[in-house]
């Protein structure tokens, strides 16, 4: 099977598991969020900041290298496990010694213990790193996909019965744990286990590629979770919480997509790194396809921003509309953003990253210490005048190693484009003739007009595009 097909079939199992779960995922979602309060995600946030930066360190950017090497022998991926378990054992250990000190930083006594029990998906991660890392590499989804959404829906089951006796925040952290659990045993039965040895003699070079990768990733995860860590010195928990929901359901579809897509992108970059003439014909179309369908979910859910909230959240989220409006349209420019560092990550230009996430780390903090000063809504609108400027500087020092030009990308992407903007016009002017009407009625009609006028746009601009999807749909059916 060549890499075109492969990577078409591991999308098809990736897109369904993570839509199954995510369906799933949503239905407890929005029943959980009128069981408990903005505060109470406004503390999950800061606990998830802490635990998923640290994870980053812990893995070290060994299961990147695992993947992207051309060949492994059994020793190495023996020494590699052993690694990963000292790394991540390390890593849990050091966040519970500072739980303490953290919770007195933030000013909430909760967080103490909150992070003391999240910690233990550290000992997760050090189970299932080699395990998930082989899959990826193989490009098995399949497997990788079902382990996923049996996860997803183990995490939101739990969240929600939690969440129903009454257990509060405690809902969120055990639902992850619950999920993380299942996951780790699942990978571990059913995919390679790797015994861990721990002589490192050999690892040099996944240990300089894995470096660079960690740096990277911890400046990234830290530069992009600044917004909640800076937010939660300047405004209460209960504002923290609606813009934590905000961004959560703003980009939702970008964490979801770009999860299935990346997870699928590197391994096949990474086959692809010697032919750079057909890899970028392929990356061209990829960008194709996801302005086409970012644009439309995340330009369509900020046009109606409004009657969303009112109707799936309720009237006490009323003060996140416009927070949802600013981050929803930003949204697609930061996707094709990752889809880009994936790509120069996966020919083995790891450097270019992290020299592009230094910039990110220099705009976006002093964006958000300007924006915070007026309140979830300055914050938001932070996003929609940093990420431009930062891909204006990082825009020519990425593409240069794939060879793509900026005018091959806006060419690719210029019909979506234009399609966003008429339909985010046509829902706009179409909301003073409905007026009158349910919220609920106008939500159904003003996505159905944003949809249609979207679609006859594109048709219009650029009929090619659904060649595009027709290669890629056939592609999976066989």
């Amino acid at each position: 099977m060549d890499v075109e097909r492969q990577t078409a079939v591991a999308l098809k199992w990736n897109s369904l598991s993570k839509l199954l779960g995510q369906l799933f995922s949503w239905s407890v979602t929005l029943i959980t969020l009128r069981l408990l309060l903005p505060e109470d995600y406004g503390v999950m946030a800061i606990s998830a900041v802490i635990v998923s930066v640290i994870a980053g360190m812990a893995e070290f950017g060994l299961g990147s290298s695992l993947i992207q090497t051309a060949q492994l022998d059994r020793s190495e991926l023996s020494r590699l496990a052993g690694m990963l378990g000292m790394l991540n054992f390390a890593c849990g250990a050091a966040v519970v010694l500072a739980s303490g000190s953290l919770a007195e930083i933030f000013d909430e006594p909760r967080l103490s213990d909150i992070i003391r029990v999240a910690s233990l998906q550290f000992v997760l991660y050090a189970v299932e790193a080699v395990p998930q890392s082989l899959m990826q590499r193989e490009m098995n989804f399949r497997i990788g996909a079902s382990i996923d959404l049996a996860a997803a829906i183990c995490s939101s089951a739990t969240t929600l019965l939690l969440a129903w006796l009454g257990y509060g925040v405690w809902a969120l952290v055990l639902g992850n744990l619950a999920g993380g659990f299942l996951h780790a045993v699942l990978l571990v039965t059913l995919g390679t286990f790797v015994r861990p040895t721990f002589g490192f003699r050999g690892l040099g070079r996944h240990l300089r590629f894995g470096g660079i990768i960690t740096v990277t990733r911890l400046l990234w995860q830290t530069t992009y979770q600044m917004d909640t860590l800076i937010a939660a010195r300047f405004i209460t928990y209960d504002a923290l919480g609606m813009y934590s929901v905000s961004m959560h359901l703003a980009t939702l579809p970008m964490n979801k997509t770009m999860s299935i897509i990346n997870q699928v992108a590197f391994p096949a970059v990474a086959r692809l790194q010697g032919e750079l003439p057909r890899l970028r014909e392929r990356l061209l179309s990829a960008f194709r396809l996801l302005a086409f369908a970012a644009i439309a979910a995340l330009w369509g859910l900020s046009a109606v921003a409004q009657e969303f909230v009112d109707v799936v959240l309720g009237p006490h989220w009323a003060a996140a509309v416009l927070t949802l409006q600013l981050v929803s349209f930003v949204a697609p420019l930061r996707m094709l953003m990752a889809l880009l560092a994936t790509a120069v990550s996966a020919i083995g230009r790891a450097e270019l990253e992290l020299r592009n996430t230094i910039v990110s780390a220099i705009i976006l903090p002093i964006a958000f210490l300007i924006g915070v000063r007026f309140g979830i809504n300055g914050l938001a609108a932070s996003w929609l005048i940093a990420t431009p400027l930062v891909l204006m500087f990082n825009l020519r020092r990425t593409c240069a190693p794939l060879r793509l030009s900026l005018r091959s990308m806006v060419k690719a992407m210029r019909a979506p484009l234009i399609a966003g903007v008429a339909m985010y016009a046509a829902v706009t002017g179409a909301r003073f003739g409905f007026s009158d009407l349910s919220e609920l009625v106008r939500l159904f009609l003003l996505s159905s007009i944003g949809g249609v006028v979207y679609l006859g746009v594109v048709q219009l601009v650029d009929r090619g595009i659904w060649t595009d999807g027709r290669r890629l749909l056939s592609a999976v059916r066989s």
